[in-house]
């Protein structure tokens, strides 16, 4: 073996270590995780730290509105964005960009709802490595009113996508296209003058992800009172 080989394997081989050594470190500084997300095809981010300052507010709970939008009548719906090594933290369950309707006179359905019945769970389903995300949501709407119960009529086998906002402005957003929200509608008149009466809407959708935040809000109170454009 000549002089000019033996000196481009013994570069070879430094070169070689040297890869594997800084490997090593960006291995250890994921908690030895690398080769598990390299595997899965999850771009690694920096995290910050998980911390809960001292005094923060935390009340539950959900305005008393919420938004239906039908799968049918839309054309581009707020997505969750591709994560890359460039992606901030939000990008993993924040939806960019608004719903688009396929006619102009298209536009998401207000719905009220009783104070403190509205609520919204997730929780994990699946076998191990194929595990996701089920997204539960109810809303009370009360009384006999016709309109609602034309309103339970027309959600039956509607699917679509849900927004409702939490008391301190989030909101968020059920359904992803291929991924809509199924809606049930259930109804109590009550036995007794002091009952409860009315409509009880549930909703229930599948994600990878345990909820998503509208990055660009929607004005819900400008559904319910549209101004007219002056002459």
């Amino acid at each position: 073996m000549d002089k000019e080989m033996k000196e481009y394997m013994i570069k070879s081989f430094f070169v070689v270590i040297a890869v594997f050594a800084v490997i090593a470190l960006i291995d250890l500084s994921l908690g030895g995780n690398m080769a598990y997300m390299m595997a899965a095809g999850v771009v690694p981010i920096g995290f910050a730290p998980l911390t809960w300052p001292a005094g923060s507010e935390n009340g539950g709970g959900f305005k008393g509105k919420w938004l239906y939008i039908p799968e049918a009548l839309v054309k581009k719906v707020p997505m969750l964005p591709e994560v890359t090594a460039e992606s901030e933290i939000a990008d993993y369950v924040t939806a960019k960009g608004a719903f688009e309707f396929k006619d102009a006179a298209g536009k998401p359905k207000y719905c009220y709802a009783t104070d403190k019945t509205i609520g919204y769970t997730f929780e994990s389903q699946g076998e191990i490595d194929g595990k996701s995300y089920k997204q539960s949501c109810e809303a009370f709407f009360p009384g006999n009113k016709v309109e609602a119960a034309a309103f339970a009529r027309y959600v039956n086998n509607n699917p679509g996508y849900l927004v409702f906002e939490s008391k301190d402005g989030q909101q968020i957003l059920m359904g992803q296209p291929g991924l809509p929200v199924h809606i049930t509608v259930s109804g109590d008149y009550g036995k007794a003058l002091a009952d409860r009466r009315g409509f009880t809407f549930k909703g229930e959708a599948e994600s990878f992800v345990p909820m998503i935040v509208l990055g660009t809000p929607i004005d819900m109170d400008a559904i319910l009172n549209p101004t007219t454009p002056s002459a």
